[in-house]
């Protein structure tokens, strides 16, 4: 199965993606030029990776009766600034509440399934192609 997105440039620095009829904005702050409208694209991978994370999570416990709502994840990341790349992935996840080694067991499997993820771990190519 492929996915495709677009993104469009809507203002001087503000692009919106959609996907599946979803839209993510991003922009910049002021110092780069932007409004400050929306995440950094770095933001949103940090977001991004925490939801699906979450999501996963979430149906995993829920499909074992598990307590999950309420659940937070905190993901940090260490940014390069000369070589423009996010290092040193750091995550958190906060149950709501104790959970036994079976409920463990099962969080931990749930975050596995993220794809975001998976894709970090594996190293993703990414090919560029530039039409004008």
């Amino acid at each position: 199965m492929k996915w495709m997105s677009t993104s469009v440039n809507i203002g001087p620095t503000v692009f919106v993606g959609e996907i599946r009829g979803h839209k993510l904005f991003g922009d910049v702050p002021p110092d780069l030029g932007g409004h400050d409208a929306a995440m950094i694209p770095p933001e949103g991978l940090l977001v991004v990776l925490g939801n699906c994370m979450g999501m996963e999570i979430a149906l995993a416990c829920k499909n074992k009766g598990l307590p999950y709502e309420n659940m937070r994840l905190e993901v940090e990341a260490e940014w390069d600034e000369k070589e423009h790349f996010l290092s040193n992935f750091k995550m958190k996840i906060i149950m709501p509440q104790e959970l036994d080694e079976r409920g463990r067991r099962t969080v931990e499997a749930g975050a596995k399934l993220c794809t975001i993820r998976n894709t970090l771990l594996r190293g993703a190519e990414v090919a560029l192609e530039t039409e004008y």
